[in-house]
């Protein structure tokens, strides 16, 4: 076949054909503005063609000692020729021995991923939502918009329900948000927050930080509110109790990929994180 032989760094100027390469996969959430916003935020790597068409892809986000890999694609044309392998390798040797580096595993990358030494930790439900019906459960948490004067605070919260530092990640998520919800105790004190993104393709809920499925379900309440439209939300498989809620609320799980890790030693988490991201962030 016709590669380049070298795994070259990919920029802004190659977007373009991120873009192809997450059409062909079937991952309609990502968009122009979307992947500018991931190849700002973490490092890509890639394979061209001798036309120099970009062929492959793989994204690397650095969170402290936390890092996450994503967006892991080689063109349908281009496959079975340890493209994928190399990618993942290159982005294993681009952290050091005290980083846990976790992503999502389709079916087809499992067995690759296991190859290059990854275990699996768990799994991540993808759900969906086409006709959004309101939470009734009333609690105590007071729900109010994201101010400036939020953002330490939010931030403290997310570090420890993560494992990792996102907070110039979280800036941007912040900006380009539909909205963010804080969520308070009767002390006034923050205990969680979430945030919903409009993609090409859906309204997503996430990341969503609570101490309490029913605080988490609260926050993806008032993010959904009034809102039409297909929506997205994905949350760790641990998360059982919030399960039901969703279904409540209208939404369904379409799939349920294995979470993996690296590292043996996971990050430090309070179990507070109750949605991500994305798949490829975390």
């Amino acid at each position: 076949m016709d590669v380049v032989d070298e795994l070259i760094e990919l920029h802004e100027e190659h977007v373009s054909g991120l873009l192809r390469l997450c059409r062909q996969a079937g991952w309609p959430d990502y968009g122009e503005q979307e992947l500018a916003l991931l190849v700002q935020q973490g490092r890509f790597f890639g394979y061209q063609n001798v036309s120099g068409d970009i062929i492959s892809c793989i994204g690397l986000f650095l969170f402290g000692r936390l890092a996450s890999i994503g967006l892991v694609i080689v063109d349908k044309e281009y496959q079975r020729l340890g493209l994928g392998r190399r990618m993942v390798n290159a982005c294993i040797t681009q952290t050091d021995e005290n980083t846990a580096i976790r992503l999502c595993a389709t079916k087809e990358g499992l067995p690759l991923y296991e190859k290059a030494g990854f275990h699996t930790a768990g799994s991540v439900r993808k759900y969906s939502c086409h006709s959004f019906q309101p939470y009734t459960k009333k609690l105590d948490a007071e729900l109010t918009s994201f101010r400036e004067q939020d953002f330490h605070d939010l931030t403290a919260a997310d570090l420890a329900a993560f494992g990792g530092d996102r907070s110039n990640l979280l800036q941007q998520l912040i900006s380009a948000s539909c909205e963010c919800i804080i969520a308070r105790n009767q002390d006034g004190q923050l205990i969680g927050y979430g945030l919903s993104v409009q993609t090409p393709a859906n309204l997503k809920f996430g990341p969503i930080i609570a101490p309490s499925s029913d605080v988490a379900a609260q926050i993806i309440n008032r993010l959904a509110a009034g809102k039409q439209g297909p929506m997205r939300i994905d949350i760790p498989s641990e998360h059982t109790s919030l399960h039901d809620s969703l279904i409540e609320m209208g939404f369904h799980k379409d799939d349920e990929p294995p979470l993996l890790f690296y590292q043996k030693k996971a990050p430090i988490q309070n179990g507070h994180l109750y949605a991500l991201i994305s798949q490829a962030l975390g």
